[in-house]
């Protein structure tokens, strides 16, 4: 009965996004890796028909993939990555918040306070400059892998 899947879904998500709100002076401890995310290979939450999960693994996978290349590249490198990283984390939070509304349930006050500011972020990167970066970034990307902490949270 997908009504009831949905009401499921939505009850565990109000308490999973306070509870990563709460988390917001924590940084992320995942360690760094190599791999970049280039924009033709990047996913979004759309899902698959008969495979709603494996679109929200594979958005997933791929902002973290593409954070972790961002925690290790120099700001230099980091420039020239940002704007694949805008596309990638303002389509997962476009799709996700989709299917919420698709929920037609009204997002968590502390949620939407951290979508709104991580699309901020998105929206003054572009203008940035390359010594802005080591000190804006990391906030920026401790701020997108809460956002995909909450969603594993709940996708699992």
């Amino acid at each position: 009965m997908p009504r009831l899947d949905t009401r499921l879904l939505v009850l565990a998500l109000l308490p999973i996004a306070a509870a990563c709100e709460a988390g917001s002076s924590q940084r992320s401890s995942a360690p760094v890796a190599e791999n970049t995310t280039s924009t033709g290979a990047m996913a979004t939450m759309t899902a698959p028909a008969g495979k709603p999960d494996s679109a929200t693994r594979a958005t997933v996978d791929a902002v973290t993939t593409d954070v972790r290349a961002l925690q290790k590249a120099p700001p230099a490198v980091a420039m020239g990555k940002l704007p694949a990283h805008e596309q990638l984390v303002n389509g997962m939070l476009t799709n996700f918040e989709s299917r919420i509304r698709a929920m037609h349930v009204q997002a968590d006050p502390a949620w939407s306070s951290v979508i709104d500011s991580v699309r901020t972020d998105l929206a003054r990167l572009p203008a940035m400059k390359a010594e802005a970066l080591p000190g804006f970034l990391p906030q920026h990307l401790n701020r997108v892998m809460r956002i995909v902490a909450c969603i594993q949270m709940v996708r699992g």
